[in-house]
């Protein structure tokens, strides 16, 4: 039998508890869901938890990290289609799913708990970085290279990460709140995107 070392050890438990504070944050929210209620889940004190991640905040966030990278990627290879209708279908296909999985309810739970601590906010704006990062990254694939500037791609990418956090916040009282008029908005663009020069010429 092998045996784990010190190191191997809190890596694993570490591991678990993310796995365990996952499931338990897009099923019940951020504010529902305590620290005594993931250790016990997990099999572990909350001691263990304490000491694997300092607070609830800060495994939340590592939670979140994980989501949002996965969410984007997953849009990423959503986005594949070379027509316009199948893209567009594909883009509300990503929304609809990442609003069911509890995923929004989580990332603004944990966004609104971050107010006044300035350590958990900055964390917050590094990680809206990398999300615009991550769309500029898929929007830069999609378009015909120099269709659009880098600047005008951040543009898209950071209105693309705003809108998601509005329509977050509105489908907290209104379920019915949905990304669809973004998906209209952009429609023209994908247009233009995937229109034949040689037809209009």
């Amino acid at each position: 039998m092998v045996r784990l070392t010190r190191s191997e050890v809190q890596d694993r438990n570490r591991r678990v508890l993310l796995d365990v504070a996952r499931a338990a944050f897009l099923r019940d929210g951020y504010v529902a869901t305590s620290v005594a209620s993931i250790a016990h889940a997990a099999g572990f004190t909350t001691g263990i938890v304490y000491s694997g991640f300092g607070s609830k905040a800060d495994l939340a966030m590592q939670v979140a990290t994980e989501l949002q990278e996965e969410q984007i990627a997953l849009l990423g290879d959503h986005l594949t289609a070379s027509e316009r209708h199948l893209l567009v279908r594909q883009a509300r296909t990503w929304a609809r799913s990442a609003a069911e999985s509890g995923w929004i309810r989580f990332e603004l739970e944990l966004l609104l708990d971050s107010i006044g601590d300035s350590r958990l906010a900055a964390a917050q704006v590094t990680r809206q970085q990398h999300a615009v990062a991550q769309i500029a990254h898929i929007i830069g694939r999609l378009v015909p290279p120099g269709m659009l500037t880098d600047d005008a791609i951040e543009v898209i990418a950071e209105t693309t990460v705003d809108y998601s956090i509005g329509v977050g916040i509105r489908q907290t009282t209104n379920p019915a709140a949905t990304p669809e008029r973004f998906v209209a908005m952009i429609e023209p663009m994908l247009v233009s995107v995937f229109e034949d020069p040689d037809a209009t010429a």
